[in-house]
Formats: C-alpha cells, structure tokens, sequence
C-alpha cells in the first residue's frame, strides 16, 4: 500500500511523473552500450529486488521470450483478481507470454505490440485484450501514457458468462482464450476517446494505488462495468488479430449451465438438459476445450470457493457443501492441490 495518496482529479497527472521504475529504465538505457558502466550500476541493485517490483531486463531475464509466466508473477495473494498499474516508459523490448489475461489501454500518443508477424499500432482511446499463452512484445514510447491490467481467467469466465455471452465476435475471442487448445488471439477495440472507457481505466488505477479497504470489490464491479461500455462498440471498430477460431454457440451454452449449476451438476443432468448421451457429451466438451467434465466442474467449484472464502465468514464445511462437495476432508485434499494452502490457512492469509 502506499502512504501517499492520489485524489481522482490527479491520477493523470500522477501518471505523466516518471515513477521509480521508469528513472531505473531511463538510467539502465542511457548506460546501454557501456558494458562497463551498465555492469557498474546493475551491481548496485539487487536481482532478487528487481524481479518483485517487476523491472525487467535481459540481464535477468536473458531467455524472457521463453519463459511462461503463471499468475504467481502478478499476484502475491490468492484473494485478488485484478492488478493494473502504468506500462512503463522506456522499458526494454522483451517478450511476454504469460498464464492470464491483459488489457492494455492507452490514455496518451501510441504504443506498439509485436505478435509474431503482426505489428499492432495502439492509438489513444484503444483498448487492447490479449489471451493467455500469446507471445508478445510491447513498445512504449517516452511520450506514452498507457495502463496495464492483468486479470485472472477464473475472473474471465465469471465475468464472459454474465456480460457477454450474448455478443458473437467478443464470445468467439474469449470463449476461445478459455477453453479452447490452439485458440488465441488480440482483441482490440478502437474506442477514439470515449470519455466513459477512459474514466473506468483511471478510477481502477486510483483504487489500485490507493488500496482503500474494499478496493478490490470496487476493482472487480468496475472490470465489469468496462465490459459492457465495451458491448457499445461497433462491430466494425473491433479488430481481432491472429486468426481464432469461430466458437460452437452450444459449447458455450453447455459451459454456461455447468457455470450457474455447478453444485449439483452431473454429466447425466447434462445430458439430459442438452439432449445427448452421456458418452457423446464427454467427448464434445473434451474435443472443444481441451479439458474434461470433471476438470471443468473442478475448477468452478474451486473457484467459487476461493471467492467465498474471501467475502464471508462462513465455516469451511458449509462453503464445501455449497459448492457441491460433500466430504468435506476431500474437499480439502483438492483446495490444497490448486492453491497450496488449506481453505483455513487461505483463510488467515489472505
């Protein structure tokens, strides 16, 4: 958290000031091609230092195109979903790929995004998405003022399910970057500058800067309330880069009834809502999204139980009932295989 505060009125001009991580990038690029001098002052900083305060360059990450980085890199606790902070000006050109979504908007002048043979010039009022397992390479230019947020997939899902199952192009993109195996793409949506996009954007900064109690829910209705200002866009001010696969509108029926019946669901309540027998139905969803019934339901369930643990004080076997596990011991053993902890150490740590 930080001790000084930014007011509404201020977040762009808090914005325009070099951060500390920019005037390290500003310094390490001045000292670029004196190996020397560029060997003296990485000295003065610490690897380990640099890694969690996120400043990236080759000299640490010497393979950073090859690196897939999980939520783990972003996150440092499992009860957040959502982070965004500014992209930093001057920052090395070094690939990313990563386990998440992110949106990359763009408050002032360009920036650029290489994807494989695609070059994506990014123009004020742009609002870019980029799947997980998409490799990347921004360029900020120094006169850039752009925001970054990342988004977990289990947030995705929950929010592609409310908001916009409904509209075909966005379904297709993000139905895809969830579930499907060989389906990724950019999504970018021109926006101009819509004054509505861009007051969402700098509301979340502020509320992720200032990190007032109950900012995260405040961060999480806000990513919902950009996703259908986003709705209003003209299909033709929406490009998809990279080719994606055009999504079976009955696979997202299917994943949306296991989404909103998830504690009691079975493969033979399925079968029966869709009309196919169990066998087909198994082979369907394993062939659309790469991923089993039993995996799927897995997830969610867990999910909803990450979500609870967070907002209630409900006893950990009424939050296993809840979401459809009635063993509570074996709910436990499969909490602590995704997260690492006990739903009750999450509990006291989060």
């Amino acid at each position: 958290m930080n001790d000084k505060k930014i007011a509404k009125s201020e977040v762009m001009q808090h914005l325009k000031e070099y951060n500390d991580k920019e005037i390290f990038y500003q310094q390490y690029a001045s000292l670029y091609n004196d190996k020397e001098a560029l060997k003296h002052f990485l000295e003065q900083h610490d690897p380990a230092r640099l890694i969690k305060e996120r400043i990236y360059i080759e000299e640490i990450f010497p393979k950073a195109c090859e690196t897939f980085n999980g939520e783990e890199s972003v996150w440092e606790s499992l009860e957040t979903d959502i982070y965004i902070g500014k992209y930093c000006r001057l920052m090395p050109h070094l690939s990313a790929i990563h386990d998440f979504f992110e949106i990359v908007y763009v408050a002032e002048n360009n920036m650029q995004i290489e994807m494989g043979e695609n070059t994506i010039i990014l123009q004020p009022g742009d609002v870019c998405f980029i799947s997980p397992g998409i490799l990347h390479t921004p360029y900020v230019m120094e006169e850039t003022i752009a925001l970054q947020m990342t988004v977990r997939k289990s947030t995705f899902r929950k929010e592609f399910f409310r908001c916009l199952a409904g509209n075909s192009l966005t379904s297709d993109f993000f139905l895809n970057a969830l579930y499907s195996r060989d389906g990724g793409s950019v999504l970018v949506f021109h926006m101009v500058s819509d004054e509505d996009i861009k007051n969402v954007f700098l509301q979340m900064y502020q509320e992720n800067y200032n990190q007032y109690a109950g900012f995260q829910n405040i961060m999480n209705n806000l990513f919902e309330i950009l996703l259908c200002y986003l709705l209003r866009c003209d299909p033709a001010e929406i490009e998809i880069i990279q080719d994606c696969q055009k999504a079976d509108s009955r696979v997202t029926q299917i994943l949306q009834y296991i989404e909103n019946n998830c504690e009691r669901i079975t493969i033979g309540d399925l079968s029966q809502k869709f009309h196919l027998t169990k066998t087909y139905l198994s082979k369907y969803i394993t062939h659309k999204t790469g991923k089993s019934f039993r995996s799927i339901l897995q997830e969610i369930r867990l999910e909803k139980a990450r979500s609870m643990l967070c907002s209630s004080n409900l006893r950990i076997e009424d939050i296993s009932e809840a979401v459809g596990y009635h063993n509570v011991e074996h709910f436990i053993r499969l909490f602590k295989q995704r997260y690492h902890k006990t739903p009750n150490q999450f509990r006291k740590d989060k």
